[in-house]
């Protein structure tokens, strides 16, 4: 069979001998899906750290959560790259610094009632 992007290309390239599925491997989908997710996700937090701080119950620490919002895109970006294993495993490590920042917050407002003590809550 002939594909068109065959006609394109030179003698020495590879030609396309069939096309269907993706070959790409289910850890290959999974890091680019989180690595878009990342990439939206710091987009927001740079974009609207107000909206984001309220949310969260963190008024005042826009500063911070800009601070993640750049690392969660440079995150994105290396697990888009060629380099997942080291995107995912910096993802690991910015969601843990983002919990623990969660967290020191909730126990420096004494457990508030705000959006951050309530994701952290457990039902009862």
């Amino acid at each position: 069979m002939n594909y068109t992007a065959n006609i394109s290309r030179y003698a020495g390239d590879p030609r396309i001998l069939s096309s269907g599925p993706s070959s790409l491997t289910a850890s290959d989908r999974t890091a680019r899906c989180r690595g878009w997710f990342s990439i939206a996700l710091g987009a927001i937090e740079l974009a609207a750290p107000r909206s984001v701080a309220r949310f969260l119950g963190m008024e005042g620490r826009e500063g911070l959560l800009r601070m993640f919002g750049a690392r969660e895109i440079s995150t994105g970006i290396v697990s888009l790259s060629t380099e997942k294993q080291t995107g995912m495993w910096s993802r690991v490590a910015g969601d843990g610094i983002d919990l623990a920042a969660l967290l020191a917050r909730i126990s420096h407002n004494g457990g508030s009632e705000r959006a951050v003590g309530r994701v952290c809550e457990t039902p009862r």
